[in-house]
């Protein structure tokens, strides 16, 4: 769990206790500290290059050890962070985590979005006026604010999963945004065209489904898929509530190899790897429902 989150979390008894905290005088006013059992002794860490042995200047004993080349280095740290202990187990189980969390929050987002915005084009004013008031809350808190409330405060008293806290904190921020994405979509598509359809005989409900929905798809992907990148990138707050994800598995690693970068560097190609994936498939979805280029391979394969 992230250090920020500690006092949080045992004042909402979601930890018993908390270990190797320094005390200071401030933090005895709010925190029950146990009797001293262990006397923890601090170390001070250097590069190699800054020490200096006995009657040498610091540097000095650097040119008696060989500096490790550029691959060497690298294959080096391969071994370190992800074969040794295993811990590429680390980093599956984070992915696992991340595609969970950012799948099962796309879709309840998405839902939930649909729903405020039918509630934000409603003709009943306390439908709009909620609508209203929960977009506006949701898009101007942080997420990270918002992720500790619900999961600290709202959830507080509940033995509930962290990763379920997740999807349903990241669903509700991102419905606030595809609310106000499906709403000016909607908006966008002339209003003849859903009389058109209610005077050859389909219902409001027929015409919406046939006529105005799929123009509204093919307008707001775009955007929405930008969305949905964001919604995968944010999902790397979660380790605040103790969530092992992606990020926080190479913080894990980090930790236990004091490699400052690979862990880091490993994190970022596997963001932008799931990134690409998810821009292709919306890419071709896209595509997909686009009539000029359908009437084009139509044509082609001709």
């Amino acid at each position: 769990m992230q250090f920020g989150s500690l006092i949080a979390a045992a004042l909402t008894n979601k930890i018993d206790m908390i270990n190797t905290l320094m005390i200071t005088e401030e933090r005895k006013k709010q925190i029950s500290f146990s009797d001293k059992y262990y006397d923890l002794r601090a170390n001070v860490c250097a590069l190699k290059k800054n020490l200096a042995t006995s009657g040498s200047a610091p540097g000095e004993h650097d040119s008696k050890v060989a500096a490790p080349t550029f691959y060497t280095g690298i294959l080096n740290s391969f071994q370190s962070n992800i074969i040794q202990e295993n811990r590429w187990k680390l980093i599956l189980d984070g992915l696992r985590v991340t595609v969970i969390i950012s799948s099962l929050s796309t879709l309840f987002g998405t839902a939930l979005g649909a729903l405020v915005c039918f509630m934000r084009m409603s003709s009943h004013r306390v439908f709009k006026i909620a609508s209203s008031i929960y977009i506006s809350v949701l898009r101007g808190t942080p997420v990270l604010v918002f992720l500790m409330l619900i999961f600290y405060v709202v959830f507080a008293s509940v033995n509930i999963d962290p990763v379920l806290v997740a999807v349903i904190a990241f669903g509700m921020n991102f419905a606030a945004y595809a609310a106000e994405v499906f709403r000016t979509g909607i908006e966008s598509i002339d209003r003849g065209q859903t009389e058109a359809g209610i005077s050859l005989g389909f219902s409001k409900v027929k015409t919406f489904l046939f006529i105005v929905l799929p123009q509204t798809v093919r307008r707001i992907l775009p955007v929405y898929k930008g969305e949905i990148i964001s919604l995968v990138k944010m999902t790397s707050i979660v380790g605040y509530i103790a969530v092992e994800d992606l990020t926080k598995a190479s913080d894990i690693i980090r930790s236990r190899t004091f490699d400052a970068f690979f862990p880091l560097i490993m994190v970022a190609i596997l963001y932008f790897i799931l990134s690409w994936i998810l821009i292709f498939t919306l890419d071709y979805a896209e595509r997909a429902m686009n009539p000029k280029i359908r009437r084009k391979h139509q044509h082609a394969s001709r």
